[in-house]
């Protein structure tokens, strides 16, 4: 399994949080033939998901309400 390949399907992703892309980064050496290409399966198949630029704002608007509400709650 091409681990440079996942490495950048992860990187790239639209489904994984920062903290998500570190988790999987650090798990590749890991794991074995199998979860790999699970693995890729579903990065693959997420990047086939249509994501615009208004979902992108969408996303992005919740992150920043929920850092501020619980920087606020400090």
């Amino acid at each position: 399994m091409d681990t440079a390949k996942l490495t950048q399907l992860i990187a790239e992703s639209n489904i994984l949080t920062d903290a998500e892309r570190e988790y999987w980064s650090q798990s590749l050496p890991k794991m074995n033939e199998a979860q790999l290409a699970k693995l890729e399966q579903i990065l693959v198949k997420a990047r086939q998901i249509p994501w615009t630029e208004q979902i992108q704002k969408y996303f992005s608007m919740i992150t920043k309400s929920a850092k501020s509400a619980v920087s606020g709650a400090a």
